[in-house]
């Protein structure tokens, strides 16, 4: 999957090159700015520039569109699969399905029946998929109990392999455990019966801006070759006199 090339092409020929974000909470991450998508797009388009050498091309014609939906399963996703990603023509498509499968008691055949349909709705339409896992939380025993689901995606994952449109990233083998504890921070500041999460706790699901920057660099990396300093993006997000942050 060579997407350097390809979307070099479609802008220097001022075609848009259209991304979709498919998911639940963590691919909206609505709580926190900037997100990994929004990061991941900065980058592109900063990269662009370089290969390019032109800033308005890949500012114009690489866009997005966040179509995430928060507290969704993979049957809802399957159900608005046309309205929130089909329908925009997307070139790609990050899509995570099971995050909330395991929350709402799903059978592992119900997730990998939805999600196999998901996947092969997208391969239709010529789009280029990246499947990802859930990412890993700073709670070894929360990362205990989805590990079934997680072998299901990657069980998946495996059937496509082949395809030269689908790419898999296993968040839980390319995030190390060093950067975890430092991804999660955010005080819980509702009740979520599902998750079993009480006001005051750390939410140990929804990962803070250097989670966001972590699951960016990791991206980029894999599905672009972009080499991305977290450390060095996240002080300069922070520098109130820097226009565009350097990764």
């Amino acid at each position: 999957m060579n997407l350097i090339k390809e979307i070099e092409n479609k802008i220097r020929d001022e075609n848009i090159f259209k991304i979709v974000f498919y998911g639940a909470s963590t691919t909206v991450v609505a709580y926190s700015f900037p997100n990994w998508a929004e990061i991941v797009k900065y980058a592109l388009r900063e990269k662009f520039e370089e290969i390019i050498g032109d800033w308005k091309a890949p500012y114009w014609f690489i866009q997005s569109f966040n179509g995430g939906l928060d507290g969704a399963s993979s049957e809802d996703l399957l159900a608005n699969l046309e309205m929130f990603v089909i329908k925009e023509n997307p070139d790609l498509i990050f899509l995570s399905t099971s995050k909330n499968d395991f929350y709402y008691n799903f059978k592992l055949e119900e997730t990998k029946n939805n999600t196999k349909q998901i996947i092969d709705k997208l391969l239709e339409t010529g789009a280029k998929i990246i499947f990802t896992t859930s990412i890993p939380s700073s709670d070894e025993k929360r990362n205990n109990k989805i590990n079934t689901f997680l072998d299901n995606d990657r069980k998946i994952a495996f059937n496509y392999l082949d395809s030269p449109n689908f790419l898999f990233i296993d968040f839980f083998r390319l995030i190390e455990k060093k950067y975890r504890e430092k991804m999660y921070t955010l005080i819980q500041e509702s009740n979520e019966e599902i998750t079993g999460a009480k006001i005051g706790d750390i939410d140990t699901i929804h990962f803070n801006k250097y989670g966001n920057v972590v699951i960016a660099s990791v991206l980029l990396k894999e599905c672009f070759d972009i080499e991305f300093n977290v450390d060095k993006f996240i002080k300069d997000v922070k520098d109130n006199t820097r226009k565009n942050p350097r990764f």
